[in-house]
């Protein structure tokens, strides 16, 4: 039987100056209301939250609890990107990175913002990473959650055989040296993976980063790294100031029984505190938890724990 909730908050919408020949479509952000109208207005601190392939507004089941478990005067808000849901695929990090620096501009500007951290849960973590390490100047935030950043790369061996992945990878670059990069893959190559979604050739390497280089721009989090190409990645996370935590989830559905969960955790940790970055103190794993935390219980619990902890250390600057 389906339920129906409601939930309170405000849509803003977002524009930004064209130019000719280059139209730059509004984005909407949902901001959640937290407390009672008249104390929303005094919110002054934004956590930004970016969902995975295939989410949008109120896809990911733990959001309501950690809105319901925010300060006073922190607000969540959830942006529709044009990679949101099914249209991810034919998406960038890059088209995703300049939304989410407007997205940022645009909250520091309401009502003075004072604080902003980004949540990314899923794919939403490479938004988040392709954010902090862009050579681009953007908007600055205060704090980073990477929660379930797990390998699109590895997830796929969970659900293609080798020749299926190799078969679709070959395509697929061949689309993109005969310069239709852009041109949507086949449905029989991706639907065992992506079901009905529309996927392009570009995204879909950038995604399954084949090898020997791995090279896919979304290919932050896999477990096969070695400490020069980690260095690379979370080395530099120092640089953009944030204060940082990961939470990876021990039961998550679509990490490979082959990876050491606490590992691979461990060596991000060692090489973000190498490179200067600000580590936070509940970094680390979250017990009882599945990918989203559909199941509730003790993991989302002690989730919307950290995270609200996180909000208030990034608030004190302690």
């Amino acid at each position: 039987m389906s339920s129906y909730t409601t939930h309170p908050g405000t849509l803003h919408r977002i524009t930004s100056p064209s130019t000719p020949g280059n139209p730059i479509q509004p984005l909407v952000a949902f901001e959640h209301t937290p407390n009672p109208p008249d104390t929303h207005l005094t919110c002054q601190k934004t956590l930004i939250f970016l969902g995975g392939l295939f989410d949008g507004l109120l896809t990911v089941p733990f959001v309501p609890s950690i809105v319901s478990a925010l300060p006073p005067t922190w607000s969540l808000v959830e942006p529709v990107l044009s990679s949101s849901y099914r249209q991810w695929g034919f998406s960038s990090l890059g088209e995703s990175e300049a939304e989410i620096s407007r997205i940022i501009e645009y909250f520091r500007q309401q009502r003075s913002q004072k604080k902003i951290v980004l949540l990314g849960s899923s794919t939403g973590c490479q938004q988040v990473m392709h954010y902090l390490l862009s050579e681009t100047r953007l908007p600055t935030v205060e704090g980073a959650i990477f929660q379930a950043s797990v390998s699109d790369r590895e997830l796929m061996s969970m659900f293609i055989t080798q020749s299926e992945y190799d078969t679709a990878c070959k395509m697929a670059q061949s689309y993109v040296d005969e310069g239709r990069c852009e041109e949507i893959l086949p449905l029989s190559m991706t639907k065992q993976l992506f079901m009905s979604a529309p996927v392009s050739a570009k995204r879909w390497l950038s995604l399954a980063s084949p090898g020997p280089l791995h090279n896919g721009e979304d290919d932050y989090f896999s477990s096969d790294f070695d400490d020069q190409r980690l260095e690379k990645t979370f080395g530099r996370l120092g640089k953009s100031k944030a204060r940082l935590m990961f939470l990876y989830s021990d039961e998550d559905q679509y990490v490979p029984d082959t990876v050491d969960k606490a590992k691979l955790v461990g060596s991000w940790h060692h090489h973000v505190k190498k490179g200067g970055g600000i580590l936070d103190e509940d970094s680390g794993i979250i017990e009882e938890a599945s990918h989203t935390l559909e199941e509730g219980g003790e993991g989302e619990g002690d989730l919307v724990r950290k995270v609200v902890a996180f909000l208030k250390r990034c608030e004190s600057g302690v």
